[in-house]
């Protein structure tokens, strides 16, 4: 069993061109997980943002800090603490903040 706290984890930087956000790491194959990883990351400041993507897996999401908005082809859509969010694989997606205060999720993906 593993167990932290989330400000144990180091902030990395994505290499995503255009992303204005940090990433921790907490649970990775590192770890040993053999199907899933788990992510926090952060917009820290209103404005920033996570520009649009995709990838060719599912990503399931859970606000846990601030407000912001989830991204796609059909525009904008409100998020905000205790908010969850469900990106099929493929589809386009990006986030950002619109809040005062850092937008902060959890984000779990199958093992790439």
């Amino acid at each position: 069993m593993i167990t932290g706290h989330f400000t144990e984890v180091k902030e990395d930087r994505p290499t995503l061109a255009g992303m204005q956000a940090t990433i921790r790491w907490l649970i990775a194959e590192k770890d040993g997980a053999p199907n899933f990883a788990m992510r926090v990351i952060e917009i820290k400041r209103r404005g920033e943002k996570i520009p649009l993507h995709r990838h060719g897996y599912e990503h399931e999401v859970l606000i846990i800090e601030g407000e912001g908005n989830v991204l796609g082809p059909a525009g904008a859509k409100p998020v905000a603490y205790g908010s969850f969010v469900f990106v099929p694989a493929n589809e386009e997606h990006g986030f950002e903040n619109t809040g005062d205060v850092p937008f902060r999720f959890i984000c779990v993906i199958p093992k790439q």
